[in-house]
């Protein structure tokens, strides 16, 4: 599975992510929403439940496009 970085978090809801802190996975499992700013998302986990992630914290969405029309703009670099 390719993963890539996602900036946008508004992008993601009903993604299959996985949530990277300093390049260690987390949690993963499917978004279950995201704020209107993309700050804060909510992760549905079938392990660990309902998750909440902010941005701000040093939190990153990683996510491969497997939906038809599902396109989101990956992080540079």
């Amino acid at each position: 599975m390719d993963l890539r970085r996602i900036d946008d978090w508004r992008l993601l809801s009903g993604a299959s992510v996985e949530i990277r802190c300093h390049g260690v996975s987390v949690c993963s499992g499917m978004v279950d929403d995201v704020t209107d700013d993309g700050g804060i998302l909510w992760i549905r986990s079938s392990t660990e439940g309902r998750r909440l992630f902010e941005k701000a914290a040093p939190y990153e969405a990683w996510a491969v496009e497997e939906r038809l029309g599902f396109h989101y703009r990956v992080a540079a670099g």
